[in-house]
């Protein structure tokens, strides 16, 4: 967040007072629209930055990047529905660095990509920004846009290094990079921070539900370089992580309680204003999976059911709060 802050404020200075962007009398400045432009992106296997041209197309709700000039198509084709942009300077190394996630096959997917210029790299981040609050407002018109900018994009509530042990609590702890993320309440782990793809991710619920995170490690079990160690508690199973300090320990114990004393919902802002708010989530062998949200009280309670799924999914979790009115129900 500090790095965010950093960023956009050096550039809103230098907007206002070196280029004078705010100056035009008479003009209204419009909403960043369709953009395109070259951007340096780390690749997926080589790990090189390399130069590639990025076209956002706010109307049609898509971003694409291409690994050609002229002459092919896109490398990928990313729905805004699913994407997130982040200042990452420090991961990335570069003070002009932007972390862009979406979900791809159920997994989340990281491009990290940088500018030379301060001014373009927050352009692009508006840009996207711009382009996410469009399909919000299209996909929720009930909701005024106050309601929506918290949804537009996200910041990791904490990251850093643990490390942590297997499901049988017997194996070697691990060193990993782990990422919370608040809003869809699941905290990820990388084996490097840069990586594409995350190696897994635990669910987050609330306490309602059974979960709960506990200092320390249970009876028995021991870290292997580092000791102050905590627990992740859900319906399924228990997660034991270690941490290099005892401040790192606090830190992560009062972000992770923090999630865990939300409402269920990511979207609990929208729910709270419709009449019926559901969650769907399935369990599997391998934990909660959050499907989706139906918050429209007009329409059919449909989910998209991922392809992945198929086949893991043991026992199915809905939790509904009925209106006034329930005729819809």
């Amino acid at each position: 967040m500090e790095t965010l802050i950093r960023v956009l404020k050096e550039q809103w200075i230098r907007a206002k007072y070196e280029r004078q962007e705010f100056m035009a009398e008479g003009k209204t400045v419009s909403l960043p629209g369709n953009r395109e432009g070259f951007l340096w992106k780390r690749g997926r296997d080589n790990a090189q930055f390399l130069r590639r041209r990025f076209v956002l197309l706010t109307r049609e709700g898509l971003l694409k990047y291409y690994t050609k000039e002229e002459g092919k198509g896109p490398k990928a084709v990313i729905s805004i529905k699913d994407l997130n942009a982040t200042f990452q300077t420090e991961k990335i190394g570069h003070p002009h660095g932007l972390q862009v996630t979406y979900r791809r096959e159920g997994r989340t997917r990281n491009l990290f990509v940088y500018h030379e210029s301060g001014k373009e790299i927050v352009d692009w981040f508006n840009a996207l920004r711009a382009a996410r609050l469009q399909y919000l407002k299209m996909a929720f018109p009930e909701f005024p846009e106050s309601e929506l900018v918290p949804f537009i994009t996200r910041n990791y509530l904490k990251q850093g290094y643990m490390e942590k042990t297997g499901p049988k609590q017997r194996e070697p702890f691990k060193k990993r990079w782990f990422a919370l993320d608040p809003q869809e309440r699941r905290l990820l782990y990388y084996k490097n921070p840069l990586d594409a793809f995350e190696q897994g991710q635990v669910f987050l619920g609330s306490k309602e539900q059974g979960y709960e995170v506990y200092e320390d490690l249970p009876k028995g079990i021991r870290g292997n370089r580092w000791k102050a160690g905590l627990t992740i508690v859900t319906p399924e199973r228990r997660f034991i992580f270690t941490c290099a300090s005892e401040k790192e320990q606090r830190e992560w114990l009062e972000s992770l309680r923090d999630v865990l004393s939300c409402p269920l919902s990511p979207l609990h802002l929208l729910s709270e204003k419709q009449g019926l708010g559901v969650v769907l989530l399935a369990e599997g062998r391998k934990g909660f999976l959050h499907l989706g949200s139906a918050v429209k009280p007009q329409s059919p309670l449909c989910f998209p059911w991922p392809s992945f799924c198929q086949g893991k999914i043991q026992t199915l979790h809905i939790t509904a709060r009925k209106s006034p009115r329930p005729k819809f129900l």
